[in-house]
């Protein structure tokens, strides 16, 4: 089981060397449809990087010549092939090639004649970092190391060759590098759009924006609290909704918040019977802070935090008229949040200091 177990570690970690780092922002894709249902598409980090990613007669030229050992292993014509190329920022070159039996077997009848028949298609992944990368056009990644990845889609891995002698795939560079500020036309029930100026370059947005940038959301949240308020302990609960917005990095998030918060009180009344009181809260939230791993649902650290809340409802005399409830900084562990917090009405009169307690869901 140890054996197994390092072994499976090894391959995790191995897979995910050949591949765009999760945090990474591929901002922009484009894909360009081919003769014969081939496929290429670029991804990258800003479109600034297409002075690199654009060279690509110069980067399939390099791409040939190391990948030339491998030719013995690319004539089986039943299998399908994938070759993932990694250029690291030193600009040193990592292939991985593996190759694929198909799961069963196909034929084509042509003439009275039975032939086998490939169904899958090659894959080739040519992925590098980008030195030196000029300024960002879009401010996404500029604190992040940037990359393009190409991908290509082949019923056979040798057409990427006469695609490269003939100079296709030069040629949808330069209309793309050319033309991408032009007209897009969406593709009905597909959802994405065609360049107008060639319908075979398509992206997920107008310009090659990726699907999906605005990373802004609205949470429905519910919560129980626990809070002291001068001798007494109050519990609550919270319902509302809270607004996140994200900047383009994916670094920075501000989250404001509102919510219907009840309070009980729980005390005897003039005849000595234990009566619960309930007092309603409208609290407004607002916090800000670092996003972890640029994904905005995880859980960040607050460079501010703070809560506002105003007495709506009122039942017996424990909370004063115009009673105001003020949060200032959070302490989170996971999903329940330590909050110190003040009470206080007409101004910061009677003030009363306590501590709350929130366990989200």
């Amino acid at each position: 089981m140890l054996l197994t177990g390092i072994t499976v570690n090894l391959c995790a970690q191995n897979n995910k060397s050949f591949e765009v780092p999760e945090d990474i922002i591929m901002n922009r894709q484009f894909k360009v449809s081919l003769d014969k249902g081939n496929t290429m598409q670029l991804e990258m980090s800003d479109f600034t990087d297409i002075a690199v990613a654009g060279n690509i007669d110069s980067i399939l030229q390099i791409f040939f010549a190391d990948i030339s050992q491998l030719q013995d292993s690319l004539v089986n014509p039943l299998t399908s092939k994938r070759i993932d190329y990694f250029t690291d920022l030193k600009g040193r070159k990592k292939i991985r090639f593996q190759q694929f039996q198909p799961a069963g077997n196909s034929f084509l009848i042509d003439k009275g004649e039975l032939a086998s028949l490939r169904t899958e298609q090659d894959t080739i992944h040519i992925i590098a970092v980008i030195p030196n990368a000029p300024e960002p056009e879009d401010r996404v990644s500029h604190k992040d190391q940037r990359y393009y990845h190409y991908t290509f889609l082949l019923n056979d891995v040798h057409e990427l060759q006469a695609y490269f002698n003939n100079g296709t795939l030069n040629e949808k560079i330069n209309i793309i590098r050319n033309n991408y500020t032009g007209k897009w036309q969406r593709v009905p029930y597909y959802g994405n759009y065609l360049l107008k100026k060639d319908n075979s370059i398509s992206a997920p947005k107008p310009k090659g924006f990726m699907a999906n940038q605005s990373f802004d959301y609205i949470t429905l949240l519910a919560s129980v609290n626990v809070q002291n308020y001068k001798n007494y302990f109050v519990p609550s609960f919270s319902l509302g909704a809270r607004l996140t917005l994200v900047n383009k990095e994916r670094s920075f998030k501000w989250e404001p918040g509102l919510y219907w918060e009840p309070h009980f009180v729980f005390a005897k009344d003039a005849a000595g019977k234990l009566s619960t009181y309930r007092n309603d809260f409208f609290t407004l939230t607002y916090a800000q802070g670092g996003i972890k791993d640029h994904d905005p649902m995880k859980d960040f650290s607050f460079s501010a935090s703070f809560s506002l809340g105003y007495l709506v409802h009122r039942e017996g005399a424990y909370f004063d008229k115009n009673t105001f409830r003020l949060g200032m900084g959070k302490i989170n562990l996971h999903k329940t949040a330590i909050e110190p917090s003040l009470y206080f009405n007409n101004f910061f009169k009677g003030v009363t200091p306590g501590i709350r307690i929130t366990q989200y869901f």
